[in-house]
């Protein structure tokens, strides 16, 4: 039904566009409008009809869009398969001050039954990756919004995949909703598509961080305040770009390397509930 409504108005849209545009273009005038163009009237409705135009097509995307990854997710419910696939939006910038400085995603509520129904114990750890969705004809001109618009921090390293914690199951069905700086991570845009698993992660001892900013070795016990703020964060992934948030500036963090209590040099590992050893390299960027 929504989709018949959308349909309705993009053809509005288009015809409404038509009759308008024809009014400038006459049959006694055609000739001349198209070699003097730049002289005639302008199109007072152009630009609202645009923003029509281009919201419809928008909505009817989101709507199909939804509704295979609705289908694939029921298909692999079904077959008891760990993999699901998620449309990816930014967490609030208004909620709690850390959650933006952490790991933890806002999931749907499926996520949670299914974790009660097989018994996994916390905590509760998922890798996250890209899904590269091949627009059909229609829609390849449709560009959502840009994640640099909440985040625009450039130096942050891209990753194929990141691991990641939960912090709620709030989110609407079939929806991830994350911090920016692991959006930008997976270099991911609004309502790009996520595959998302549930791992069993070994526990962490040692990190090594590379600031970017010589700013963090200003502060006075360093180490104690990035202890103290890496609470907000579960596990970590190795050659990610974390950050954090002291007195209203952001630090920035490579994790350089993670060493596990069975390997050394690992690529993840939980920090959550144990003593981790914490050491650091010269900052990344020289101010």
């Amino acid at each position: 039904m929504v989709k018949i409504i959308l349909s309705i108005l993009l053809i509005f849209s288009f015809t409404l566009n038509i009759s308008i545009y024809s009014k400038y273009t006459t049959k006694n005038n055609l000739s001349y409008f198209l070699t003097n163009k730049n002289n005639n009237k302008k199109n007072p409705y152009s630009n609202i009809l645009t923003k029509i135009k281009n919201y419809t097509i928008k909505a009817i995307y989101k709507t199909e869009l939804l509704t295979y990854l609705n289908d694939i997710n029921n298909l692999n419910l079904g077959n008891g398969k760990n993999e699901f696939y998620l449309i990816a939006l930014p967490l609030s910038t208004f909620c709690h001050n850390n959650i933006q400085y952490s790991d933890k995603a806002s999931l749907p509520i499926f996520i949670y039954d299914i974790l009660l129904n097989k018994h996994i114990e916390v905590p509760w750890n998922f890798v996250i990756e890209k899904v590269n969705i091949k627009k059909p004809l229609t829609y390849e001109n449709v560009f959502m919004t840009d994640i640099n618009k909440f985040c625009e921090h450039k130096n942050i390293n891209k990753l194929d995949r990141i691991f990641i914690n939960v912090l709620d199951f709030k989110s609407k069905k079939n929806f991830i909703f994350l911090p920016t700086w692991i959006m930008k991570t997976l270099n991911l845009n609004c309502f790009d598509v996520v595959r998302l698993r549930f791992v069993k992660l070994e526990t962490c001892i040692s990190v090594v961080l590379q600031p970017h900013d010589k700013k963090f070795f200003e502060l006075e016990e360093p180490k104690k305040i990035l202890e103290e703020k890496l609470r907000y964060y579960s596990c970590l992934t190795k050659n990610s770009t974390i950050c954090i948030n002291h007195d209203n500036f952001i630090y920035y963090f490579d994790v350089v390397r993670i060493d596990s209590e069975n390997k050394k040099n690992v690529e993840v590992a939980s920090i959550q509930d144990t003593d981790v050893i914490f050491d650091f390299v010269k900052e990344k960027y020289a101010k």
